[in-house]
C-alpha cells in the first residue's frame, strides 16, 4: 500500500496530510507505514522525547490521527493525543497556522478535534523587563530584621 492508497482508503483531510508531511520530514529515520491491531498507523520516532518506536494510528470514527509514544522505557514521554494537540506540543506556531487553515476551512470549533481561533483573542502584550532587578542580592542576609 503506498501513500495515495492510504489517503483514499482513509479520508484524511488535505489540511491533516500536509502538516504530517511537515511533521515527517523533520523525523531523522523516514516512518513507516504499518498496521496495529489491522488499524492503519505510522511507525516514527517520538518528536517530543526522541524514542525509536512511537505511532500515529488512524481513527476512523474521529476522521484524525492519535500519536502514541512507545511505552517502552521510562525515558519515553508516553504521551497519547490526537494530532492537533500533538501538533500544539510539538511546534506551537505550527499548530496556530493549522489551526487557521482548519477555522478557514470550517473544520474547527464545536464537533471537531481543532478548535475555533477565537476572532476576540489579542496578541499577548510583549514582556517587559525593568532595568532594576528585584531578586535579593545574594550578598543581602536572609531573614528577619530585628
Amino acid at each position: 500500500m503506498n501513500e495515495t492508497d492510504l489517503f483514499i482508503m482513509i479520508q484524511e483531510s488535505y489540511i491533516d496530510r500536509k502538516y504530517r508531511l511537515i511533521l515527517f520530514d523533520t523525523c531523522q529515520k523516514k516512518p513507516e507505514l504499518t498496521k496495529l491491531q489491522g488499524k492503519t498507523c505510522w511507525t516514527l520516532e517520538c518528536p517530543l522525547c526522541g524514542a525509536k518506536s512511537a505511532q500515529m494510528v488512524w481513527l476512523p470514527h474521529k476522521s484524525t490521527w492519535k500519536f502514541l509514544c512507545s511505552t517502552k522505557s521510562r525515558k519515553n514521554c508516553q504521551v497519547q493525543m490526537e494530532f492537533p494537540v500533538l501538533l500544539k506540543s510539538w511546534c506551537k506556531s505550527l499548530f496556530l497556522s493549522y489551526q487557521q487553515e482548519r477555522t478557514d476551512a470550517g473544520t474547527a470549533g464545536a464537533g471537531f478535534n481543532c478548535p475555533r481561533i477565537d476572532p476576540e483573542r489579542t496578541a499577548r502584550a510583549p514582556v517587559s523587563r525593568s532595568s532594576k532587578s528585584k531578586c535579593q542580592h545574594h550578598t543581602q542576609p536572609i531573614g528577619i530584621g530585628t
